[in-house]
């Protein structure tokens, strides 16, 4: 659910059902093939594998899976998904394709292989993310249901736990960098989680929302929310990222939802001893489309613009900050007609609605009786 992917040495962009491959020299163009005559068709999701050697990417109506061989930007396998998807991830080893899809499947593609796409476990509710871990022992996968399923790999019908305690949907989650015994995760109900994952205990918790220094966005927010029938506590995380800082910490961003400013924490963890800090507030002229770390560079994607802005890490007297060292700009000799949708927008659509249809069962109750009666 991301336009925006980057490794050390190259940097993607989706937009509509074209890619702008950028190696920090020069820009290539892909073009999605459209297997369908609509206008409503995008790519949805973007990944480029760890070692830099494939590109993979869905789409949205047509349910294309695309595999791509980088630099040559050649493709190199390509798939009808059964459903429409939310979220494709590389496995550890980059031969395989994790695809979470929007009715609770998990997937696996194995790429070297003419009929591949085996299912592995199922959800009851809408997958947001998946991933695998390092070990490549446990798929875990998160959903629209508040819960974060930690499944055994490959008998993924055993559930080793779940990590519960999330409010609202749980929209990101990723491996902790600098520990991988951990995972952290990111929700609607504006909080960021680490979990022990195969015991499936809560370490640590940050509120982000108590980092928003103007309370009138959640108070506009909920009364919005309100009107569609839906109490909202806190303003959501949209976008999360983290990546390793040192041998004992990792660097975490976090986007509130209508918060111009980009929150940048510390996470520490000495002796199984969990510490954050906030270091940063990073103000923004436009709300990021994405963000994500390239080792300890900051990647922001601006889709109104189609500006990557690209900012470092400086750590002096102990306090980390950002400098913005480039910016670059997308698409730019090449024309897409394409209309964004703000992911402001489209979070809202994660938030469970809830009907009382009682009072409509007793309207029709009295209809019927007052029937009879006549």
């Amino acid at each position: 659910m991301t336009c925006l992917s980057a490794s050390q040495n190259n940097l993607a962009v989706a937009r509509g059902l074209h890619v702008d491959y950028y190696n920090f020299t020069k820009h290539s163009y892909l073009d999605v093939p459209e297997k369908l005559n609509t206008h409503d068709d995008h790519i949805c999701d973007i990944t480029i594998s760890s070692d830099s050697s494939y590109l993979a990417l869905i789409t949205t109506v047509s349910k294309q899976l695309i595999i791509y061989n980088l630099p040559q930007l050649t493709e190199y396998k390509s798939f009808i998904l059964p459903r429409s998807a939310s979220k494709i991830r590389f496995s550890p080893n980059n031969i395989n394709v994790l695809v979470a899809d929007k009715s609770g499947d998990v997937l696996i593609y194995d790429f070297s292989k003419e009929n591949s796409g085996t299912k592995l476990l199922g959800h009851l509710s809408l997958l947001l993310d998946v991933l695998q871990t390092h070990d490549m022992k446990y798929i875990i996968s998160c959903d629209r249901d508040e819960k974060i399923r930690v499944s055994c790999y490959p008998n993924t019908y055993n559930i080793q736990t779940y990590c519960l305690g999330h409010k609202e949907f749980v929209n990101h989650i990723e491996i902790l960098p600098h520990n991988d015994k951990y995972i952290t995760s990111s929700s609607g109900d504006g909080n960021v989680k680490f979990w022990d994952y195969v015991n499936g205990k809560l370490c640590y918790n940050i509120n982000a929302c108590l980092d928003v220094d103007n309370n009138e966005l959640c108070e506009l927010f909920s009364k919005r929310m309100d009107e569609e029938g839906v109490e909202v506590l806190n303003l959501p995380i949209v976008h999360y990222a983290v990546t390793k800082f040192n041998k004992d910490s990792s660097l975490i961003a976090v986007t509130i939802h209508s918060f111009n400013k980009i929150l940048i924490y510390t996470l520490q963890t000495i002796d199984n001893q969990f510490k954050h800090q906030k270091e940063e507030m990073i103000p923004v002229q436009k709300f990021p489309a994405a963000i994500m770390f390239i080792k300890c560079s900051l990647i922001l994607y601006d889709d109104i613009d189609c500006i990557v802005s690209i900012l470092s890490v400086v750590n002096s007297n102990e306090r980390i900050t950002f400098q913005m060292d480039k910016q670059i700009k997308m698409f730019e000799d090449k024309i897409v007609n394409f209309n964004v949708k703000l992911s402001l927008d489209a979070i809202k659509i994660l938030y469970k609605r809830k009907f009382d249809n009682v009072q409509e069962y007793q309207e029709r109750k009295k209809q019927r009786i007052e029937k009879v009666v006549q």
